[in-house]
This record gives C-alpha cells, structure tokens and sequence, in this order.
C-alpha cells in the first residue's frame, strides 16, 4: 500500500562561500596568489589596495572623489559606513616592512614518500590494528609505490594474517598518489582508472577493464592486430584504451625523489628576539585588497537603475566574502603557527630533539576550532626555523612511552638511534637489541627491538653485521 509520509532531517550544506573560503585554507602561497588574481579579474567590485599616498596625493583624490560626488546623487553617509566596513583597523595585525628574503638559501625539509603515507594513515579513520598493520605496510613500499614484497612474505615477518594485510592495504592504495601501494603495473593502471571514474562520477568502461585484466600483456607489446583478433575489439577501441592509459603514471611514488632540493618560499617565519620567538606571516606576494569606490558609488547612486544595482550588490556581496575569508585564512595561519611555536618551544631553542609529539587535536582544541581546520591550515605550508624549513606538518609528530609516563616523537627517537650507531666502535657495532638496552637504561625509552630496526632501516643504516670493519 502507497503511503506519503513527511519526515524532518538535518543535512549540513555548504554553500559556495564557504566552500570558497574552507579552499583558501588549504592552498598553498602560490596558489592563493593565483586564486586572488583570478578573483580581481571576474569581479570588478574587487581592486588592489595602492600604497599610502602622500599628503598632496590625498588632498587631490579628495577634491577629485567630491567632484565625483557631486555629479551624483549619493547619500554619503551610507556610503562612509559602508566604506568603514573594510577599515584596516579591523584586522588582526599590521602588515609588517621587512627586508626581502634570499630564496636562493632556503632548501626544502623534504619528506619522502612514505613519510607521506604515514601522515595520511594518521588522519585516516583507522583502528589501532589497521594503523599497525598500515605502518608494516608503508615500510615495504619502494619509491616507485609499489608493493616491494609479497602480502605473504609480509605476513610471515609481522605476524598479520593476510586478509588483514590485504584489507589495509586497499584502503592504502587509495591514498595520493593515486595507485600507490600496487604490486604490478596492471594493478597501478586499474586503480588509477577506477579513481578517475569515481572522480569523474561516470561508470567504468567494461572494455576498457575486460583489455588491462585480459590482455594487458599483449597492450604492452603493442600487438594491437593479435590483440583484435583474440578479443574481438575493434582496433580504434584497442588504441582508445591504450591513450587512455598512457594518461596514468606507471610510478606514482616517482614525484617523492629527492634528488632535487627544489626552492620554496616559506609562508611561515619564526624569528628568535629578545623576547623570545616571533611569528611572521609571509606576506609579501599577497596583495591588499579593498573594494572599488566608483562602483560602491554607482550603488548608491540614486540615478543607477534597478538591474545595474542588483548587479552591483551581488558582486560587492562576493568581494565582501572574499576579503573577509582571505584575512580569515591567515588570521587562522598565524593563530595555528603560533600555536606550534608555543607547544614545539624547545625544538626552537635547542633543535630536532627535543622536538615533542603533537596531534591536530591538540591545537584545535586550544584555538577552539575544527580538527579538519587544522588539517587544511597546515597543508602545503612551510615554516622557516632557526634550524630550517620544514612542512608544517612536520611539527605533528607521534610519540614512543617513556618510563616517566611522558611522550617521546618518533623524529627524536630515529635521532638518538642515528647518533649511537654513529659513535660505536665500528669493529663491534651495535645490534638492534643493544640499542634497545641502551635507550631504556640511558633513556628511559621503552621501544621494541623490531622498531629498532624499522627506525635503522627509515634512516639508511645497514645491520650491525653488515656495519662491522675488520
């Protein structure tokens, strides 16, 4: 039986400022300097704030502005309160004069692949098993993103059943780069393609699947005649498909190399004072924006006709969201930059460390504001340091138990590692459990012998038999 029924839900909708303005967050200096182009070019309520003029500067725009008003019929004191709206004294903090920065001397921190999984499996919604079982996982992939040994193998070594290795590992290999975590180059391009589909919101194409499953070796070879006569595709389908897959990267942990120290430009300055550690935001590309006074004036223009008005307003309602979210934007970075300076103090004052471990949570809930803010303020930014650049992220790492009770990071757990196995007597190198015996009694840090050697393994550093000199 046919029954109408009304029901009341929730449903949070974001509407398209704030989709605008959550976008701000997460870009990168340079792509916030192309955003704030773009919007300056398809709103004309927008303009670039000019430097202050001079005395005689000011007098001339005043006569002029007046003249300007003159000719219209404008109820000035709207437009003055409309003005104040935007005033400078509105902000946070002043833009600061400082000198240019040489570029040329910052080198990118730059963190590999992995160190990139591991910071995406951290915000994903794992168990504490699946977390383990991803950071078994993540440790077995090579540069290139694949898998470099078998879920078995894995198994044998962790001690993960492997349908628990396999159920992770799915979940993995959705992560970006996009195919990361395959174990062959079919398995790479099928990813990839069915994250494009569902990207795209289309259906997968049945051929397109049934060749890379089927025949993807006779693809490799370019047999595009044999292919076609066993399949029974025609050959414009067979070269479709194979353009198709030419548009994948067959090594998606590729971009991660670091054999480039490529240039970056901080957004982030933490300069040591007199009275300690200063958070400057960087500025200097970024353009002070403010609303166009002939068209606010054309607003309230009395003789402005109906159409021309609903334009206008429309348009200074986006520019007013615009200015409004950018000044949010960094208002946010600076307020998150500073947290960090305040909770990684230390690190500041004497280096990596005494770098301490730290979650989004931690700042989110000292600023009041969402973890997933966090997450966007910090993405793709930069902080200049006392001892470096480092991604902002970086400043999040986890912790290891120590017998006080207290956390421990991980980066400063690798270092110590680092720096005994530097200083041991190369004719006795020191094993993974003697390590262990010496951060417990030297340290207090309770850490397993198998993490020892994941932590020697992250930094390079071959087994105390291969390390040994006559």
């Amino acid at each position: 039986m046919l029954e109408l029924k009304q029901t009341q839900k929730l449903q949070a909708i974001l509407t398209p400022q704030l989709q605008q303005a959550i976008k701000l967050l997460q870009m990168s200096q340079l792509e916030l300097i192309e955003a704030i182009e773009q919007e300056l070019k398809e709103n004309p309520m927008l303009e670039v704030a000019e430097e202050k003029p001079t005395e005689e500067e000011s007098e001339s725009k005043e006569t002029e502005f007046q003249s300007e008003a003159e000719d219209t019929t404008i109820d000035k004191d709207d437009m003055e309160e409309f003005l104040e709206r935007y005033s400078p004294s509105d902000d946070f903090r002043e833009r600061e004069e400082k000198e240019s920065i040489n570029y040329e001397n910052i080198i990118k921190k730059t963190s590999d692949l992995r160190d990139y999984l591991r910071w995406q499996a951290g915000l994903f919604d794992f168990s504490i098993n699946e977390r383990l079982i991803a950071e078994w996982i993540i440790e077995n992939i090579n540069d290139n993103g694949y898998l470099a040994y078998t879920l078995d193998e894995i198994s044998k070594v962790s001690g993960y059943k492997t349908n628990e290795l396999e159920d992770v590992l799915k979940k993995i290999q959705r992560f970006d780069p996009a195919g990361v975590g395959v174990r062959d180059l079919k398995e790479c391009i099928l990813i990839q393609y069915e994250i494009k589909q569902e990207e795209l919101k289309r259906e997968a194409d049945p051929i397109f699947l049934d060749i890379v499953k089927n025949y993807f070796s006779m693809l490799q070879e370019n047999n595009f005649k044999a292919l076609a006569k066993k399949s029974g595709y025609p050959i414009e389908k067979i070269k479709e498909v194979f353009e198709e897959i030419k548009t994948f990267d067959p090594k998606p942990g590729r971009n991660f190399s670091d054999e480039q120290a490529p240039y970056i430009i901080p957004d982030v300055y933490v300069v040591k004072t007199e009275d300690g550690f200063e958070v400057i935001l960087n500025e200097e590309d970024i353009p002070e924006l403010q609303l166009n006074r002939y068209y606010i004036a054309l607003n309230f223009d009395k003789k402005t006709n109906g159409e021309t008005k609903k334009y206008i307003k429309n348009k200074i309602k986006q520019a007013e969201w615009f200015i409004k979210s950018l000044k949010q934007r960094q208002k946010t970075l600076y307020l998150v930059a500073k947290s960090i300076v305040e909770h990684q103090l230390p690190f500041f004052e004497k280096g990596i460390k005494f770098l301490k471990p730290l979650n989004l949570k931690d700042i989110a809930e000292k600023l009041n504001i969402h973890e997933s803010t966090v997450s966007r303020i910090t993405t793709n930014k930069y902080m200049s340091t006392p001892h470096g650049i480092y991604e902002m992220k970086f400043f999040f790492p986890s912790g290891i138990n120590k017998d006080q009770g207290d956390m421990l990071s991980t980066n400063v757990v690798m270092d110590l590692i680092k720096e005994l196995i530097e200083n041991e007597d190369k004719h006795i190198p020191l094993t993974d459990d003697e390590i262990v015996a010496i951060l417990k009694k030297e340290k207090g840090i309770n850490i397993a012998r198998r993490t020892v050697a994941k932590y020697r393994d992250m930094l390079n550093i071959a087994s105390s038999r291969m390390r040994k000199t006559d």
